[in-house]
């Protein structure tokens, strides 16, 4: 192969690149790494667990994330809109410092072993 050292390094990482699985890794410094191929990221643990998931699919981008615990904080707002959306938990937890609205056209129903107001 003639030209340079630098075009023969190129010529290799291409060839290398078409016949690998297209799967790139990065290894952060706490053991975590960064896992990329086709239309997915991952973040992985240092034993493999996904903690983070982007997967571009043709319906668009499907996030996952696998935590001991999550946060989401705004100086603003935050807002969820779909469809559906299920939330469950052993304790669920909803206040206000201020106002709390629930707002439906359709029936609203609260059940429970015992119902408190007030």
């Amino acid at each position: 192969m003639s030209g340079s050292p630098k075009q023969k390094l190129e010529a290799e990482a291409r060839e290398e690149s078409a016949t690998s699985s297209d799967e790139k890794e990065l290894y952060l410094s706490d053991g975590r790494r960064v896992v990329v191929r086709d239309q997915l990221v991952e973040i992985r643990s240092q034993s493999g667990l996904v903690e983070v998931r982007i997967q571009m699919t043709e319906q668009g981008a499907v996030l996952q994330m696998e935590a001991a615990r999550m946060k989401i904080a705004a100086s603003e707002a935050v807002e969820i809109a779909a469809p559906k959306i299920a939330i469950t938990g052993n304790e669920v937890e909803v206040s206000g410092e201020e106002e709390v609205t629930v707002d439906s056209n359709g029936d609203v129903r609260v059940v429970g072993k015992m119902i408190y107001l007030n």
